[in-house]
């Protein structure tokens, strides 16, 4: 089993025209002192790159994917690896907790 870093509020995604931040979490779980982020939280407003014919909106994605074994108040826990929703495709977590894994 690949264990992955958890996820959460300050953790950054693939760079887009800017870095996506992860901007919500748990109200209640903490990893590392930050708010554990679920599928459904939402990155920080950022700009996303979309054919016009090279132009950045600003966009806020939501968690796609999570943890198939790891829930926070019910819901699929953030990892390394797993998407939020771009505008003009998912983008990966590539960077999470340094001490919290979950499969």
């Amino acid at each position: 089993m690949s264990l992955r870093a958890a996820g959460g509020i300050g953790d950054p995604y693939l760079n887009r025209c800017n870095t996506p931040v992860q901007g919500v979490g748990s109200p209640n779980v903490y990893n590392e002192q930050v708010c554990t982020s679920r599928i459904g939280d939402v990155t920080i407003p950022y700009q996303e790159i979309v054919p016009c014919p090279k132009c950045c909106k600003t966009h806020t994605g939501p968690v796609l994917v999570g943890s198939p074994k790891v829930f926070v108040n019910q819901i699929a826990a953030l990892r390394i690896g797993d998407m939020e929703k771009g505008i003009t495709g998912n983008v990966p977590l590539i960077a999470g907790a340094t001490t919290v894994f979950m499969a």
